[in-house]
């Protein structure tokens, strides 16, 4: 089980944010359906079905999230993700039995960059109250902050969830 911990914004120039992205590294561009489930009355968790399409090749993911905090913009969050490697219903069958309910499904075109050891993905999302957000992932709080001031002239700089 891995520990999350990223910053996240609103991305209020996106062309400007990709232009700056791309002088530093390299772009990984994915299409990413994710199918939700959770349990009823519980805002602490959630497992969703992802479905990824990237250079022509499809991956899919089974990935639980939970025991969400946040302090002074930096979020964390566990995270368990298993690859799928048959056809998703079985999981979908599995997920119900459990009692997980379904909460919809979400689109979003993915743009990835390693930069200083960080994971920065744009994504832009098919729910227009989304918009089109920006994570930035570490292992480090103090590199994810500094990378923050760097982009925050792109972004809404309010973090948030």
């Amino acid at each position: 089980m891995t520990q999350e911990i990223e910053m996240n914004f609103k991305v209020t120039n996106k062309k400007g944010l990709l232009a700056f992205l791309r002088r530093r590294a390299d772009e990984k561009v994915s299409e990413i359906k994710m199918t939700y489930f959770d349990r009823k009355n519980d805002d602490s968790f959630y497992i969703r079905i992802e479905e990824i399409k990237e250079n022509g090749r499809e991956r899919r993911f089974l990935t639980a999230k939970g025991g969400f905090g946040s302090e002074n913009g930096i979020n964390k969050k566990k995270e368990v993700s298993i690859p799928i490697t048959e056809g998703t219903q079985q999981y979908i069958d599995f997920l119900l039995i459990v009692g997980m309910k379904p909460d919809g499904s979400k689109q979003k075109i993915r743009h990835y960059f390693k930069i200083d050891g960080l994971e920065i993905t744009l994504d832009e999302w098919n729910v227009e109250e989304l918009g089109d957000r920006l994570e930035i992932e570490g292992k480090s709080e103090n590199k994810i902050k500094q990378f923050s001031r760097r982009v925050v002239q792109f972004c809404d700089p309010n973090p948030s969830r």
